[in-house]
């Protein structure tokens, strides 16, 4: 053996543990609860990036090629520029770029430094909290470097059929566990009982059924475009057969071993109980787009010579899938369909997300960052129950979150993205001819037409299974369709940009890549073992430690500082029983002033800051002219951020109450005023704690007069309740 053929030998073998890597990823990704909690997508981020070091270091590193290829996708140009974009959003910049960048986070962030009194060294970032920014960063680097990975690694026909066989499997037992969990009379995910708000919709191993209908939509394209691709020519047995003859030959010659219809007929199926799964997942958005991707690619079939029947087959998988749903029962989801409220309520959040925008057009407040700054665009007349967000902290619009993120500059990317794949994905499959690079093109079109769709209605995109696979799903694909020969003439048609590798560049390359994932993998683990000592991210499938010791949360402090949440912990813990005491006060100020300047944009933070500044009683010298004032600052910090948050203009008019007490004459009526228009907004948003209310103003206001004044205008029930309440008390 030569020295150049064990070269070659070494790189194909480091490839080869990179393509076995990215097939195991695919299977965890889904088969782990949709990798949504911390423990899940963490492996995911770390696996992904491990992946991208084995090949830096076969192919740069160890490689004895001269050149490097970098294959040219139509999306590279604008993934580098999103990556780009979200690091600037990270960096520090100059004040005077930021204030004519966005002014609303330059207005912000000098309000922070006026409160704490914490000087910015005239540097800020655009981003208003930096930890979820960077984890919610580093899922994104993990499905561009997933895709990235597939289409450098994939490089004959037998490894996409291997990774397109495992998609469908892994879809295929996701749809058959879905139904059975559906109509089971205990059902669970793994060793997880769960029955969101109590209905039976089928969710596979996925939380929530909408998440899982979104996953389902991939694999049905990418099913059907496989069954597509099974097409061969037959060959006539015997030549110059015609009419009847000809027909029976055709036929006989399907059940042939060397025919691809059992396989056809297998994907046909597999696809049809994919199809029932997801009309059992009752989502409203994942059916209705898969719905309109299939009529699309129906329009599709039909405009190219040789597949217009397969847009009749596709309108024969939807109407199977429909008459077997209805077969086994679709109760739930014709039920769900009859109901429109859960969709206003999408439409109307996805309203009240442009005034947002409006305020951060260009760059947005920062990748991640949306949960946090929207409470303050919530209108005051937002319907009974309305919270803006999911429990999970998205909007059910993924396309309108990410303007709200990163800008319209960002959105302007992501939409380019989106059509420049599809356009390039439409325009070489018109021109195949071949079934497997037409099949799976179709189907990836179809899966990306409806992903799509569905992401207006919902945020299946922020689970990390979906954007993984479906990254995965995009590079399987773009190489599919380039794809010509077989066998010793298989090649690709895709454009590829040739880096000569002398020593130096070889060396910078391999360290500058490394640097960057290697960055990636310690901050991914670091953010691992802090969730792991003190959660803070909801995890229902794990037990763990939901109350952690003090020392507990320094631990997670010092592993990750960067998130506010754990700083606020270890505030509430240093004063659980020691209210007013100096030496457990100030390290609880620190804290807390911490906590704000990680993420100035969390109202509760304010309020709690407020009520440590409102306790330094043993500071009697500033306590009236510095520590109030101050505290009230923090108070009105606290409504800014949250003003349609009941529990939060509750706290705070509780706190007014008795800071009218300690004011002049002049400013005890405007405390008044304002604790009582604070009441009226919170007991107009939640009713029920109007007795609460109402015996904290008589303790500091024992007159009907100031009372009534905290009822909200026009609720008479309310008005009839506390002047019965307060003639009681007179009484007594």
């Amino acid at each position: 053996m030569t020295e150049n053929q064990t070269v070659l030998k070494t790189h194909n073998r480091w490839e080869q543990i990179v393509f076995w890597g990215i097939a195991a990823l695919l299977v965890f990704a889904p088969l782990s609860f949709g990798a949504v909690h911390v423990w899940a997508y963490s492996i995911l981020e770390i696996g992904v990036f491990f992946l991208v070091i084995l090949y830096v270091i076969g192919k740069i590193a160890v490689s004895g090629n001269t050149e490097f290829c970098w294959i040219r996708t139509p999306v590279n140009i604008l993934l580098i520029c999103l990556i780009l974009l979200i690091v600037l959003q990270m960096i520090p910049l100059p004040c005077s770029w930021i204030s004519f960048i966005s002014p609303e986070t330059y207005r912000d962030k000098m309000k922070l430094s006026e409160l704490t009194a914490e000087a910015n060294g005239g540097w800020i970032c655009l981003a208003y909290y930096l930890h979820p920014l960077i984890t919610e960063g580093l899922k994104l680097f993990a499905y561009i470097a997933m895709f990235f990975l597939v289409i450098h690694t994939v490089r004959s026909k037998r490894q996409i059929d291997i990774l397109m066989y495992l998609l469908i499997f892994i879809g295929l037992f996701e749809a058959i566990y879905a139904i059975y969990e559906t109509f089971s009379v205990m059902p669970k995910i793994w060793w997880w009982k769960s029955r969101v708000g109590g209905a039976r919709y089928a969710s596979g191993t996925f939380i929530v059924s909408n998440h899982f209908a979104f996953y389902m939509e991939m694999i049905l394209g990418m099913t059907f475009g496989f069954m597509i691709a099974q097409k061969k020519r037959q060959k006539r047995l015997i030549p110059g057969l015609y009419g009847f003859r000809a027909s029976f030959q055709r036929w006989i010659s399907s059940f042939s071993p060397e025919s691809a219809r059992p396989k056809v007929i297998f994907f046909f199926f597999s696809a049809v109980i994919m199809g029932l799964a997801l009309l059992l997942s009752a989502s409203r958005g994942g059916i209705l787009s898969i719905s309109a991707a299939m009529l699309l690619m129906t329009i599709l079939f039909f405009t190219k010579k040789r597949y217009r029947k397969y847009g009749a087959m596709t309108l024969c998988l939807c109407l199977l899938a429909m008459i077997y749903g209805l077969h086994v029962g679709m109760d739930p989801t014709l039920k769900k369909f009859g109901r429109t409220e859960g969709l206003d309520l999408r439409l109307y959040t996805t309203r009240t997300i442009f005034p947002m925008i409006h305020d951060y057009p260009l760059l947005g407040v920062g990748w991640g960052n949306f949960r946090y700054v929207y409470p303050r665009y919530i209108p005051k007349d937002a319907p009974a129950g309305f919270d803006g967000v999911d429990a999970a902290g998205y909007s059910h619009n993924d396309w309108i979150e990410a303007g709200a993120e990163i800008g319209w500059l960002g959105e302007g990317l992501l939409f380019l993205m989106f059509m420049t794949y599809l356009y390039r994905m439409i325009r070489v499959w018109y021109i195949r001819r071949d079934a497997h690079a037409s099949g799976i093109g179709a189907g990836a079109i179809a899966a990306l037409l409806s992903v799509g769709f569905h992401s207006y209605f919902d945020f299946s995109m922020h689970i990390p299974a979906n954007p993984l696979t479906l990254a995965a799903v995009l590079g399987i694909a773009y190489v599919a369709v380039h794809r010509k020969g077989h066998g010793y003439d298989e090649s690709f048609f895709y454009r590829v940009r040739k880096i000569p590798l002398t020593l130096s560049r070889r060396i910078l390359l391999t360290t500058l890549s490394l640097f960057f994932i290697f960055t990636c993998t310690f901050t991914a683990g670091r953010h691992f073992f802090a969730e792991m000592t003190c959660p803070t991210e909801w995890n229902s499938t794990l037990n763990l430690n939901r109350e952690p010791f003090l020392t507990d949360m320094q631990k997670a402090v010092s592993i990750n500082p960067l998130n506010a949440e754990y700083h606020c912990k270890a505030a509430e813990l240093l004063m659980k029983d020691n209210i007013l005491r100096e030496e457990y006060n100030e390290p609880a100020i620190s804290s807390l002033q911490k906590a704000v300047q990680l993420n100035p944009a969390k109202g509760a933070y304010w309020c709690k800051l407020g009520e440590r500044y409102a306790s330094k009683r043993y500071d009697a010298y500033y306590y009236v002219e510095k520590w109030l004032p101050l505290a009230d600052q923090c108070f009105d910090e606290a409504i800014r951020c949250e003003p349609s948050n009941d529990n939060m203009l509750f706290r705070v008019a509780l706190y007014w109450v008795w800071r009218s007490r300690l004011s002049s004459d002049e400013m005890k009526e405007e405390g008044i005023q304002k604790f009582q228009t604070l009441f009226q907004r919170s007991l107009n948003i939640k009713p029920k704690p109007w007795k609460q209310a109402a015996e904290r103003v008589w303790e500091y206001y024992p007159d009907d007069s100031v009372l009534i004044g905290i009822v909200p205008p026009n609720n008479e029930e309310m008005m009839s309740l506390v002047l019965e309440w307060s003639a009681e008390k007179l009484r007594q």
